[in-house]
């Protein structure tokens, strides 16, 4: 059975009359007001205040059979896909570039072998960090404790390309950050990720152990980081620097405007 793994690309764009750069399907960038973003309140004044913290803001449904899968297959699946979420977007050792061993754990055994071989590989086509959130290792810290994340999985009866049956859970999300330059005080901005994805689970026999893997992405963008970003890595821009002449669009609503690549664009908030 082959099958695809999810691959974040990564680039940035900035916010209102901040920009950043981006390519298509990729990345946007932002810079907010640093007057607005304080270390006690980080969130005040963005929409993502009123997003729930961490992994309380992935909405999980009651689980129901879908098609083949019986209701408690699909209860592992969504707790699994909530899980490869939270190991990807929330484990602070992965956040600050360390090994994302808790994501890795999660994997298939088969999908494992190939994301650990090729972690932080030297070239950027086979290099499987951005398969994860990290920032740059000693350039970022999280500020305070709470990430903010608006998030569902909505699980799919669906077929393998062999015509078997598998379930597949979508999953739209995204995280905000609130950072700062490693050992300083300040500035403290915000870094948002976008991703629109899927996870998939199938059975190699009847009866046999379900499997999981981690699917392709649809959509996926990062606001908030440097337009010359490279690698896999996120670098958050903290240059509060003008710039960008692509498109404007609100990192709330939908996806994201559609880029060209190399070209730079706006945010009007995160």
């Amino acid at each position: 059975m082959l099958r695809r793994a999810m691959m974040t690309i990564t680039a940035a764009l900035l916010a209102g009359t901040l920009a950043g750069c981006g390519i298509a399907g990729g990345v946007l960038a932002e810079m907010a007001d640093p007057a607005v973003i304080t270390a006690d309140a980080p969130f005040r004044g963005s929409p993502a205040e009123k997003f729930a913290d961490g992994a309380a803001g992935i909405a999980v449904p009651e689980a129901e059979a879908v098609g083949s899968f019986s209701a408690e297959d699909v209860r592992s699946a969504l707790e699994t896909s909530s899980r490869l979420l939270q190991a990807a977007y929330l484990d602070r050792q992965t956040l600050l570039g360390g090994k994302p061993d808790a994501y890795a754990a999660l994997l298939d055994p088969e999908q494992r072998k190939g994301f650990l071989k090729d972690l932080d590989h030297k070239d950027p086509e086979k290099d499987t960090r951005g398969w994860v959130n990290s920032f740059a290792p000693g350039t970022t810290e999280l500020v305070g404790d709470v990430i903010k994340v608006q998030g569902r999985l909505t699980p799919v009866a669906a077929k393998d390309a062999d015509g078997e049956p598998e379930l597949r859970v979508d999953y739209e999300a995204r995280f905000v950050y609130a950072v700062r330059p490693a050992g300083k005080q300040e500035p403290i901005v915000r870094v948002m990720t976008y991703v629109k994805a899927h996870h998939l689970f199938w059975r190699d026999r009847p009866g046999g152990k379900l499997r999981n893997w981690d699917g392709e992405t649809a959509n996926a963008w990062s606001a908030g980081i440097r337009c010359d970003s490279t690698g896999a890595f996120l670098q958050p821009d903290f240059t509060l620097q003008e710039g960008g002449d692509g498109p404007v669009t609100d990192a709330y609503d939908g996806e994201s405007a559609p880029m060209k690549e190399g070209e730079c664009g706006s945010v009007e908030e995160i």
